[in-house]
């Protein structure tokens, strides 16, 4: 008798599988994020919101609504930057944007051990991870973008046959464009050297402000030296921060040449023999110092 009743009390398998849902994306706003990553591009990136492991990268291609674009030239905009136009026809309805990226990275043997560490315990580009991107700065704006590890993905035929990459799946709504300094700025005073391609012989100059990882120098006694520079070009700074003994020797480019002065982007700093990435302890330890300043400096 039980074993009748527990017959008749299986329940029917339900066989109706729940609505897939529809998702639209903002096509105004992907039509303002394609100049900022467009395929071919270098460009940054770090994973999990972890800000102090930055890693080089290149867009190898997009995939719109399933269709794998690997040239810039079949991609524009219509209808005053608000429609997509794919392969010479305007896209009514996107429904799917990602961003493909290689598996392997430049710059991930140059860790140092405590980001090659962070990089493990954040899984880096593990499937469901958050990745920010990085892009390419425009007018004093630097453009972030929150995108998610979908999966892993094997490309077939064409120039990139069985290359393994990483599909991130993009949301233009999450595009936000910063400022390039927009960290508070702290004044300084500091006396210093600054060497340039054409002037290779270290020239005095004084650090005026500093702002996470860039820093403003002033040329005064030498405006030859803002004037020769270029964005982009590398430089080398030297300068002893307050209570520091030992001078500190940092590398970096210009992203900006404003009269007798110019705006470095600060990327590596000697310690000990070698140069190395700068790290986020690296900026703690000069504001640390600079905060040390004499009030009347």
């Amino acid at each position: 008798m039980l074993k009748i009743l527990k017959i008749f009390s299986k329940k029917k398998p339900d066989n109706k599988q729940p609505a897939a849902v529809r998702v639209v994306l903002d096509s105004a706003r992907l039509c303002q994020l394609l100049p900022h990553f467009p395929i071919g591009s270098n460009l940054k990136f770090f994973p999990e919101y972890r800000q102090e492991i930055i890693i080089d990268s290149i867009i190898i291609a997009y995939l719109i609504n399933g269709e794998t674009i690997y040239s810039n030239s079949h991609v524009s905009t219509t209808n005053n930057d608000q429609t997509l136009v794919l392969n010479g026809n305007p896209i009514d309805e996107i429904n799917s944007f990602a961003i493909l990226i290689p598996t392997v990275n430049r710059n991930e043997i140059e860790l140092d051990y405590e980001q090659k560490e962070i990089l493990e315990q954040s899984g880096g580009l593990a499937k469901g991870n958050n990745i920010t991107l990085i892009g390419r700065q425009s007018n004093g704006k630097i453009p972030f973008l929150d995108t998610v590890v979908q999966r892993y993905a094997r490309l077939k035929g064409g120039h990139f046959n069985h290359t393994q990459v990483v599909v991130l799946n993009v949301d233009p709504a999450l595009l936000e464009m910063k400022d390039q300094r927009s960290q508070t700025r702290l004044a300084a005073k500091i006396p210093g050297f600054v060497q340039t391609k054409l002037y290779s012989e270290k020239t005095p100059c004084t650090l005026i402000d500093f702002s996470d990882h860039t820093v403003k120098v002033c040329c005064d006694d030498n405006e030859i030296i803002p004037m020769s520079c270029e964005k982009g070009e590398s430089i080398t700074l030297t300068f002893n921060l307050p209570s520091n003994s030992t001078a500190n020797i940092m590398k970096g480019k210009v992203i900006k040449v404003d009269g007798a002065s110019i705006v470095v982007s600060l990327d590596e700093i000697q310690i000990g023999q070698r140069f190395k990435k700068l790290t986020s302890v690296d900026i703690i330890e000069i504001k640390t110092k600079l905060l040390q300043q004499p009030l009347n400096h």
